[in-house]
């Protein structure tokens, strides 16, 4: 069966190519002391890591696990390149390295910036 091959115009963007171009979009948000945080979505991936690196009983600790998960969006600090904590030990280091504010600054990102696409679809609807 031959391969169709679907041409777009120029300018527009293919659903796959939106969705490559999403997954590499990094954002940066400010905390009140001035400290720049560059976030990035996680892949699926850093969850299940997360989890494994925490163990189960911790992993069941919904608040615990809400705390957590958005230390895995942080790629950069002050643009000093993060990587995500790969033991419970270095995320314990981020979390203190990243203080309250930083935690409230990547939620609050996380939240303005990088809405789902129900959310976006949702919006649209009511403008329509």
């Amino acid at each position: 069966m031959a391969a169709k091959l679907r041409v777009t115009d120029e300018g527009q963007t293919s659903p796959a190519q939106e969705i490559v171009k999403e997954s590499q979009r990094v954002e940066t948000v400010t905390t009140e002391s001035g400290r720049s945080i560059t976030i990035k979505k996680p892949g699926v991936l850093s969850q299940f890591r997360l989890i494994e690196m925490v163990g189960g009983d911790t992993a069941q600790n919904q608040v615990y696990m809400a705390m957590a998960l958005p230390l895995f969006w942080v790629t950069e600090i002050d643009g000093e390149h993060v990587h995500p904590p790969q033991t419970k030990r270095e995320l314990e280091a981020l979390i203190q390295r990243v203080e309250e504010e930083g935690i409230s600054a990547i939620v609050e990102g996380i939240t303005d910036k990088f809405e789902s696409p129900a959310e976006e679809q949702e919006e649209q609807a009511k403008n329509e």
